[in-house]
């Protein structure tokens, strides 16, 4: 990427963040991907080979360490991606969000990496959601476990603890913490079946996203 050639610190930082794909790679290892895979994970649309390459640059900058097959923030890093969370709260409050932006992998990936291990009322909890409105695929399986989270495609092979059905729109209302779990199923945009365990466990994990308190302005 060429510079600016400018000596202005917002130019300077802009160099380092504002090359395509490296808010979305830092945005992925503040919520804890490290592995190589892990973070393609989370960025559908980007190439392996432009992976590489910005890594290695984030490397050069300070930004990024390695250590073995892990990649971490480092101090510098950690402090770009309070940028990354600034720059999400403005895009929450400013921008409007089109139905191509409704991916349902992508919302559950992004919700099964805020869930805390820690905090989960069992050591595994299996959600099934169904998505209405002709969403291919339309069915996805949310496994939480004390050990670590992921999001399946195909059914993980344990049991079910319930099943969450609803459209792109709603669900990304809910997992956004546009509205809560409760209002949802009252308005009729979400059912879930299920214990009421997991109606609280649902209700909880509605509220994880750093920008669950950030109003669109109408």
């Amino acid at each position: 990427m060429k510079g600016y050639g400018q000596y202005c610190p917002i130019a300077l930082g802009a160099e380092v963040f504002a090359e395509r794909w490296t808010p979305i790679i830092l945005r992925n290892l503040m919520v804890g991907c490290h592995r190589f895979c892990e973070i393609l994970d989370g960025a559908p649309g980007l190439p392996r080979s432009v992976l590489v390459q910005r890594l290695r640059r984030l490397e050069r900058h300070g930004v990024v360490e390695r250590s073995g097959s892990e990649y971490h923030l480092t101090r510098a890093g950690a402090e770009l991606a309070e940028v990354c969370l600034a720059l999400g709260v403005w895009g929450a409050r400013w921008r409007e969000v089109l139905p191509e932006h409704l991916d349902p992998y992508l919302m559950l990936w992004a919700l099964s990496r805020l869930i805390e291990p820690a905090t989960l009322p069992r050591p595994r909890i299996v959600v099934r959601f169904e998505l209405t409105g002709g969403h291919r695929p339309d069915r996805y399986w949310l496994v939480a476990t004390d050990k670590g989270n992921e999001v399946c495609v195909k059914p993980p092979g344990f049991e079910e603890d319930g099943v969450v059905t609803a459209d792109a729109e709603w669900l990304m209302r809910w997992h956004t913490g546009a509205v809560s779990l409760a209002s949802a199923q009252l308005a009729g945009g979400m059912t879930v079946t299920g214990p009421p365990w997991l109606d609280r466990t649902l209700g909880v994990w509605g509220r994880l996203s750093p920008f669950a308190r950030v109003r669109p302005v109408s």
